[in-house]
């Protein structure tokens, strides 16, 4: 069943088929009309925002054609080799890097792993350029979106504020707790600088759909989509470091804060006391509750080591608020808490995968409500009881998303209003085919999830949008944060 065009908006907004019989021909497009205006009302409304733990600096490279076999030409072939046939998921050596980029580039998934020797992160050095320095990990990405979008104070979590990182940090509403003489006082980026602090550096290696690798033998990759793959050396993030003017400055203001964003765990190790780290974070939030009623939202990122993220989401689950992932991330939370190894094959990331996955973790943890995020479609699962507006942050979420994309920068609501209206934006193709799929598995004609945006299956309710998506985004870096930045401002509303 295919979705109809929008007689709002020209055609090449929605970029739908010709309409069936059994589609509503005004939903596509007023949801997300609807979401600016959700969102712009949930704005006057929200006082304060915490995003943490990880802020870096990203320092972007964009994969050039005959790069990668260059690099291959003067490592060990037979090395590289066993290590794209099993993966390490860590890098201590050149080929492991390699190795991880070309997974990540014959998939089309982006990932991350940790660099666990320096020498390695000087080889990068020496070996590729930097194009681009960007602000890096979800704490400071999501705090430049909600201050583009106007939220009136943002507290980012800082391990290390060199200028470099200071500089990348958009907007005076973003305010870092700092200690002098024993009292805390909230200071723009700029004037919070620790010139002491090393820069924490991510490299990000970009790629865009249909480049191709050669490999030995005559055997190439050919990238099926545009995505990322992130290598990281990080001593303060991988710790889970907290400053303690953080902790100090936070309980100062606590009470007006209403909402929460928590990503970092992912870049924990299984030899740094990461239970410890973790049981600390997890006190730390009762502290907050305590004194505030804000929501907390965590959200995943690509772990290395399931363990630890078994411990996050067993641990964390009875304070936090609400769970958002990729659909790489689900598998990996499955994976985590079944103790079995969930294939990542397409066949097992189907909708009635998804569906099943999702309850399954509801069950497991016995949340309220999470969201999973995808290029082509979003879908949330909550309890019955869940009053919040998930269909339009799911959409406004998309919004941020795709704005950031077809600009290459994070846009305030005028813009965002301006590129829905521009002609640019279609609805993907696959979250249509997706919506489809999902109405089948719950017995629905495709009219009535389009109608409702959600159903009830178990003991839960279902939402369900398909994207709006730009072909050829100029970035795809940070575009899950993005997502998560908007989608929390309305799934959270006060």
């Amino acid at each position: 069943m295919d979705l109809v065009r929008s007689s709002g908006l020209p055609s090449s907004v929605v970029g739908m088929a010709s309409p069936g019989p059994e589609v509503s021909e005004d939903y596509p497009i007023y949801l997300w009309l609807d979401a600016v205006r959700h969102a712009e009302r949930a704005l006057k409304d929200l006082k304060g925002v915490i995003t943490a733990f990880n802020v870096n600096i990203d320092a972007l490279h964009y994969i050039r054609p005959g790069e990668i076999e260059n690099m291959l030409s003067g490592l060990d072939r037979d090395l590289f080799n066993e290590r794209f046939r099993n993966p390490p998921d860590k890098i201590d050596v050149a080929e492991d890097l390699l190795a991880g980029l070309l997974l990540s580039m014959k998939t089309g998934r982006g990932m991350e792993w940790i660099i666990r020797k320096k020498a390695v992160s000087d080889w990068i050095n020496e070996n590729f350029q930097v194009d681009e320095y960007r602000m890096g990990g979800l704490a400071g990405i999501t705090a430049n979106v909600l201050a583009r979008l106007g939220v009136g104070k943002i507290y980012p979590h800082v391990a290390s504020l060199p200028r470099l990182q200071a500089e990348l940090f958009e907007g005076e509403n973003i305010k870092i707790p700092t200690i002098s003489d024993g009292f805390v006082a909230f200071e723009g980026p700029l004037g919070a600088v620790r010139e002491y602090d090393e820069p924490l550096i991510h490299w990000i290696f970009e790629y865009h759909s249909g480049m191709k690798v050669h490999l030995r033998g005559g055997e190439y990759i050919v990238t099926p989509n545009a995505n990322r793959f992130i290598a990281a050396f990080d001593d303060k993030n991988t710790r889970l470091h907290i400053d303690d003017s953080f902790v100090k400055g936070i309980g100062e203001v606590i009470e007006e804060v209403d909402l929460a964003i928590i990503s970092g765990y992912h870049l924990l190790s299984v030899a740094e006391s990461f239970a410890e780290r973790i049981n600390f974070t997890k006190h730390l939030f009762k502290s907050w509750k305590k004194s505030s009623g804000l929501k907390i939202h965590l959200e995943l990122a690509y772990f290395t080591d399931l363990r630890i993220l078994s411990h996050v989401l067993r641990s964390l689950s009875d304070v936090i608020d609400g769970l958002g992932m990729n659909e790489d991330e689900l598998i990996q939370c499955l994976s985590a808490l079944s103790g079995k190894r969930v294939s990542v094959e397409p066949a097992n990331s189907s909708e009635k995968h998804l569906i099943d996955g999702l309850i399954y973790l509801m069950k497991a943890l016995g949340m309220r409500r999470m969201v999973v995020h995808t290029r082509d479609f979003c879908v949330a699962i909550s309890d019955k009881s869940a009053k919040e507006d998930i269909l339009h942050a799911m959409a406004f979420g998309n919004l941020v998303a795709a704005a950031k994309a077809l600009s290459g920068r994070h846009c305030g609501l005028d813009e965002i209003r301006s590129i829905l209206s521009g002609g640019r934006l279609h609805v993907s193709d696959e979250g249509v085919k997706a919506l489809n799929s999902i109405a089948n598995r719950l017995g629905l004609r495709s009219r009535e999830l389009l109608r409702d945006g959600s159903a009830e299956i178990d003991d839960y309710r279902l939402w369900f949008i398909p994207t709006l998506i730009v072909d050829k985004p100029l970035s795809t870096v940070g575009l899950g944060d993005c997502f998560t930045a908007g989608y929390c401002l309305l799934a959270y509303r006060p």
